[in-house]
């Protein structure tokens, strides 16, 4: 025969378990909700222009990103109609977001919403970061017909059309890229001549 306080203790015991499971419970489901959302936060895109701030300035000479030649002053003659190459502006190429894709074309080749006054002898260019989720756009040069070449993010393969203000041709991209004055210097470099004309970075 139980006791009243065998029976108390046993009545203890089953509400001291029963508050343990279901604290370890409450533990382990908010544990697994804050797995989930460090996860999504992982896994989401970036907010609109994803953090990039340039630094970019009036008279910044531009210069070669990548290659044997990194580090240079970029020359007009050393670029043909149809190529591109991606440029940083001298002393800031630490600034992801002053990555630019400089591209020389045809003057007749570039139709609006092309800013003509941001460009000069041929030569226009773009933010290089794409406005979907931020990747590095490409050059995909035509040779036969370089009015027909355009830029490419092959992330997830959004294009753009350089000769049109980079407008988006195709591909998830939201808006085109942002165009950036450039002029050619007496001795033959390229500098800035203006701050990008729109956003730059992730705008979905």
């Amino acid at each position: 025969m139980v006791d009243g306080n065998s029976a108390k203790e046993t009545g203890r015991e089953g509400i001291t378990r029963r508050r343990f499971t279901l604290g370890m419970l409450i533990a382990s489901i908010a544990g697994a909700f804050g797995s989930l959302l460090a996860l999504l936060k992982v896994l989401a895109p970036e907010k609109k222009g994803g953090g990039y701030a340039t630094t970019i300035q009036p008279g910044d000479v531009l210069i070669y990103a990548k290659g044997g030649s990194a580090g240079s002053p970029i020359t007009a003659s050393s670029m043909n109609v149809g190529d591109a190459v991606l440029a940083y502006p001298t002393g800031k190429s630490s600034n992801p977001a002053n990555l630019v894709q400089l591209i020389k074309l045809e003057e007749a080749a570039f139709k609006p919403p092309t800013d003509m006054s941001l460009t000069d002898k041929g030569f226009v260019a773009y933010s290089a970061i794409c406005t979907h989720l931020g990747c590095t756009v490409s050059w995909m040069a035509n040779r036969e017909s370089p009015a027909a070449s355009f830029t490419e993010c092959f992330c997830h393969n959004s294009i753009f059309n350089p000769a049109e203000g980079a407008k988006v041709m195709g591909g998830p991209a939201p808006i085109p890229l942002a165009q950036i004055g450039v002029k050619v210097m007496q001795d033959g470099t390229l500098a800035f001549t203006s701050d990008f004309k729109g956003p730059i970075g992730p705008q979905v």
